[in-house]
């Protein structure tokens, strides 16, 4: 079993570099507050709920991550089930043909991450850093005979590494309690903007 570490090094991009070159520095996570809040509980169906096939992949710079994808696929999974747009949710075909396809990419925010965290390490946490990554999730609804609908929404983590503040009014968590967050209001958020575009 990989350990937690493992897991979140392969789907953070800075903070993977500068986690690895830090060692033992205290390091904060803060989620980046300019994403709308959405509760699960607001995304009700319009219309009869159907049910529906989720597809999930989880990407770094493009590419598949199958670690990143293990990791979010449960909390991905959960997510679009605590809300009511579908009767049905489950990752086999359905009748009807319906398929909800979430992606999320992993891409960098903070050039010369690398550098940034060797120099707090370095310094033994008196030079603070923080660093940010990216995340875009891109969720496409389709219906058989009918154009797909497509919602794309943008999410950040940022990371203070050492010696440093974190981000105004934010709350710090460790790594491993935010990065749930984050799946989470990706997904709820990209569910959103499917709904409004299908007229579930």
């Amino acid at each position: 079993m990989q350990s937690t570490l493992a897991v979140l090094r392969s789907i953070t991009l800075p903070v993977a570099l500068t986690a690895s070159l830090s060692g033992c520095i205290s390091m904060n996570s803060y989620i980046d507050p300019a994403l709308p809040t959405v509760r699960a509980e607001d995304l009700r169906a319009s219309k009869t709920p159907q049910p529906v096939q989720v597809l999930f992949e989880f990407r770094t710079k493009g590419a598949p991550n199958a670690r990143g994808t293990e990791f979010a696929k449960p909390i991905v999974l959960d997510t679009v089930r605590s809300t009511a747009l579908f009767s049905n949710v489950t990752e086999a075909p359905v009748a009807g043909g319906r398929t909800l396809t979430l992606v999320i990419d992993n891409i960098p925010v903070t050039e010369d991450a690398a550098s940034k965290g060797f120099a707090t390490g370095l310094t033994l946490g008196l030079a603070g850093n923080t660093v940010t990554d990216g995340y875009v999730c891109t969720a496409t609804y389709t219906t058989p005979g009918a154009a797909p609908k497509k919602s794309q929404v943008k999410h950040a983590l940022h990371t203070t590494m050492g010696n440093t503040e974190g981000p105004k009014g934010v709350t710090p968590m460790k790594m491993d309690e935010a990065l749930p967050i984050v799946v989470k209001q990706l997904t709820l958020n990209a569910l959103q903007g499917v709904r409004k575009d299908a007229g579930l």
